[in-house]
């Protein structure tokens, strides 16, 4: 090769830097876009000006330069003219004017407007744009098909808003010395702020020496990188929480003077789960030293008991303590084991570090407050709390930090907020008896219990829930036995993909969409749910908008801006431009602006607030966010990028200093109550099928409907994802796609070996899985070490219907399919649905005729919905 054909790097060009904020998942990590002199985006890379990330991005972050320039976006509205829909149906779009688009939607939209708002499924799902998320709440509709809730936090964000007050939680990078990760990849490949967790939770690592142990059925990143990994049998990770809390407390390792001072757990609680009050309201404890019951804001307390029975104002009742040590009675690690797998042993020395690693009685000094020291915390997410009973297993993991005092502690376990909106914004509220306000309603108040309802996934029967999107499938399969008296009709989609994201079997899904008299999809890229929509409204993508936004940092505070790096390359619009032309076109501009100032809280600053009758672009939208946080001008943000900084203590640490936390949940008795009270008086039908064991003011050890499947499926199959799949948007971008597909581990069914081996099985053998609710799903396997051996993991990069190449490369099938999508298995208290099932593995010979025909494994499901084929 002569010097003239070598291939030279290439390098930067002349240009400029751009800042502005990553979009590849839900979070705001701030990024430096260089744009060449010609106007080509060439390089993305992290910002090291922001706190949050330092500089850091994960390979999606790296990878949106693919998503801007993809060949496949959409380029212009467009309509489709082929009536049939379904997997694998090429719509035949044609190109249409904005125009035209807009009346289309308009009329179709307005149509059902006017007959029944409810006949409309909405599903937007733009967590960047919460504005644009709430869009259909300017004409009262409630309905949500997006999976939000399902596969995401739906258990897990209401414990937080009442233990925290907040909408996520995570342990404290800068002082946590034994750091349990159970059930998620915080810090090492998944959930908050991926690429700036991993940067600190390296730091305390390397410079700290800080311990992890590492909770799950699979040996993921966090359990190779740990100190310790527990391999545990999916789905008992509450029973996994409670055997640590019996040992906490019978080995007598607990912050005592916390449980006293600034928890509810000294006061009495009756028979009938109900605090004892007196005449006025309020609370009684017992005063250990004078022996007798006292109440609780009495000055003259000597010592509140955190055991014991007695008999107050004609009741029996005992300490919320007692009444959670009378639970865990039951739990020893023994008996657990029998449930987890996971040996006394272990979760006795696991134990005893943690506690003896929170330091239980020392404090430090931050910003002139004294305060307690607990560099000891139990972190978790979907893995372990996307339970059926998913509040009992998230309050199960936070009464371990409990135990030993950590709660908002430094090196404790600590809330996160969603968006703090103002920068003096304080989380936490008092409630009654000295309590803290408990919060379980982080995105939004849960509208009134109706009957017949008024959301098609029943959300407002989970007073407590975020959203329940699965079970919009259940009701549709049978509207009469949820007495419904509507059919929706209309879809309003937004940056969603429910066909991919949503549990149950796709035939299903694909059922629903199909029944649809119109479906209008906004998006960037085809999906899977895009190929069944009517007119394709395309919007710019994140390099080409505005948008101002905070989205759970875990360690920061304040606004990231997005500002366009580059003019739009197609014919698109931004998601502001295209839904207040809807909303104008409905008459629904006033509406929808007075829902983005309560959203948005412009509600608080009155010369922030939208006009009536005024439409706003993403810019101005853009920079009253910033100026509600900071009161600076869009010009310095476009300077400084954003206005992060490492949280304010007084936030992070005990914002609720003069409260008491909620270590026993009332809440869950006389919402229970009222409930069924409701339904008694409006005469729902199925109120006896309702989980109202679910309920429980404390976790209890009862099994999840999982562990009574038939015998046959033997197995316990869950999926997962790591750093370049996490929160979706992924195996479209062929940079993504290359580093997943060169992974084995991202190719194969897992399996342990010894359990491989048992079945007769070798690796690279072709399988399919079933569950007792759904599937198949095709791959082959893979014997490995390092997974459970009650356990088959599927990486997402498996469950897909198709990526923009039109092909599954390695398999054929989603693992949602397999996944419960009815009463029985969602939390009566949230709407979590159960995330993992039962499996049964059957070898088989070749790969089913429509995967070798290049189809996909839906294609064929599809049919034998329709009885044109058979398994």
């Amino acid at each position: 090769m002569s010097s003239s054909e070598r291939v030279v790097q290439n390098s930067l060009k002349p240009g400029k830097w751009v800042r502005s904020t990553c979009k590849m998942c839900l979070h705001s990590c701030t990024n430096l876009i260089h744009v060449t002199d010609d106007g080509v985006v060439n390089k993305i890379e992290g910002d090291p000006s922001n706190p949050s990330n330092n500089g850091k991005l994960c390979p999606k972050g790296n990878a949106a330069i693919m998503r801007h320039y993809d060949p496949q976006r959409f380029k212009q509205p467009m309509r489709r003219t082929n009536p049939n829909k379904g997997p694998g149906v090429d719509p035949k779009w044609e190109p249409i004017s904005w125009d035209e688009a807009f009346d289309i939607c308009a009329r179709e939209i307005g149509k059902s407007l006017k007959e029944d708002p409810r006949k409309i499924l909405p599903s937007l799902e733009d967590f960047q744009k919460m504005h644009i998320w709430t869009w259909p709440l300017s004409f009262g509709n409630f309905n949500c098909f997006q999976s939000a809730g399902t596969i995401c936090g739906g258990a897990y964000h209401p414990a937080n808003g009442y233990i925290h007050a907040s909408f996520a939680s995570i342990n404290d990078v800068k002082y946590c010395n034994y750091w349990i990760n159970d059930g998620t990849g915080d810090g090492f490949s998944s959930h908050l702020h991926a690429a700036a967790s991993s940067y600190h939770m390296a730091n305390a690592r390397v410079d700290r020496g800080m311990k992890v142990v590492t909770v799950e059925p699979r040996l993921s990143i966090s359990g190779a990188k740990s100190e310790e990994w527990v391999p545990i049998k999916p789905a008992t990770d509450r029973q996994f929480a409670l055997s640590l809390s019996h040992v906490l407390i019978n080995e007598g390792l607990c912050d005592w003077k916390f449980l006293k001072q600034d928890t509810n757990a000294p006061y009495l609680v009756g028979e009938d789960g109900l605090f004892v009050r007196d005449q006025d309201g309020e609370i009684w404890v017992w005063d250990d030293k004078a022996d007798k019951a006292k109440l609780w804001n009495d000055e003259t307390i000597g010592d509140f008991a955190l055991t014991g029975e007695f008999e107050v104002a004609g009741k029996r009742c005992k300490p919320a303590f007692q009444r959670f040590k009378d639970i865990l009675d039951g739990c020893s690690p023994e008996e657990m084991e029998k449930i987890t797998t996971v040996p006394p042993d272990t979760v006795r020395h696991i134990a005893r570090e943690f506690a003896e690693a929170a330091q239980i009685g020392a404090t430090i000094e931050i910003d002139g407050r004294t305060l307690p020291l607990r560099p000891a915390a139990y972190n978790y997410y979907r893995g372990a709390q996307g339970r059926k009973k998913g509040m009992q297993a998230n309050h199960s993991y936070k009464l371990v930090n409990f135990l030993v005092g950590n709660i908002d502690a430094p090196g404790g376990h600590l809330g996160v907020n969603l968006d703090e909106k103002t920068i003096d914004w304080m989380r936490c509220e008092p409630g009654e008896c000295g309590m803290m306000k408990g919060e379980p309603h982080q995105l939004g108040v849960v509208p009134p219990m109706s009957y017949p309802p008024n959301e098609y996934h029943l959300l407002s029967y989970f007073p407590v829930g975020v959203n329940p999107p699965h079970l919009n499938l259940s009701v549709w399969k049978d509207p009469e036995q949820f007495g419904m008296d509507y059919k929706p009709d209309v879809m309003v989609i937004c940056h969603s993909n429910p066909l991919w994201a949503m549990q149950g079997p796709r035939a299903g899904w694909f059922d629903i969409m199909r029944n649809m008299r119109f479906i209008v999809c906004c998006d960037i890229i085809p999906t899977e749910t895009t190929d069944f929509a009517d007119v394709i409204l395309p919007s710019s993508d994140v390099l080409e908008t505005w948008n101002m936004t905070m989205i759970e940092p875990p360690f920061t505070e304040g606004q990231c801006l997005r500002q366009p790096a580059v003019e739009a390359l197609y014919d698109t619009k931004s998601e502001e431009e295209i839904f207040y032309e809807l909303s104008e076109r409905l008459e629904l501009v006033d509406s929808w602006n007075n829902v983005i100032n309560m959203v948005l809280g412009f509600h608080q600053v009155p010369e922030l607030m939208l006009e009536a009758g005024k439409k706003y672009s993403d810019k101005e939208i853009a920079e009253r966010k910033g100026k509600l946080w900071n009161g600076k001008d869009l010009d310095w943000y476009i300077e400084h990028g954003h206005s992060s900084t490492w949280r304010q203590s007084k936030k992070a640490y005990r914002p609720w200093e003069g409260m008491r936390l909620l270590f026993y949940i009332e809440d869950m008795v006389t919402i229970r109550e009222d409930l069924k009270v409701k339904m008694k008086e409006k005469g729902v039908p199925f109120i006896d099928q309702w989980p109202w064991d679910d309920y429980q003011p404390l976790p209890t050890p009862d099994l999840d409907p999982i562990h009574q499947e038939p015998p046959e499926y033997d197995l316990y199959g869950f999926f997962f994802k790591d750093i370049q799949m996490n929160f979706g948007e992924s195996l479209s971008n062929p940079w993504i796609k290359d580093i997943v597909y060169r992974d084995p581990v991202h190719t194969s069914i897992l399996l342990n070996s010894g359990t491989m081996q048992a079945k007769g099985l070798e690796s690279g053998d072709i399988i399919r899985l079933e569950s007792p609710h759904g599937g198949p799903i095709y791959g082959r396997v893979a014997g490995v070490e390092t997974m459970h051996p009650d356990a088959v993991g599927v990486s997402n990069s498996l469950s897909r219907i198709r990526t923009e190449n039109r092909a599954v490369r390695h398999a054929g099938g989603h693992f949602n399919d397999m996944l419960p999508y009815d009463l029985k298995n969602t939390d009566g208290v949230t709407g979590q649905p159960e995330t993992a099932c039962r499996v049964k593995i059957t070898k088989v010979d070749d790969w089913p005729e429509s995967l070798k025909q290049g189809g996909t494994v839906y294609q064929m499901v599809d049919e034998i919905a329709k009885g044109k084929g058979a398994h």
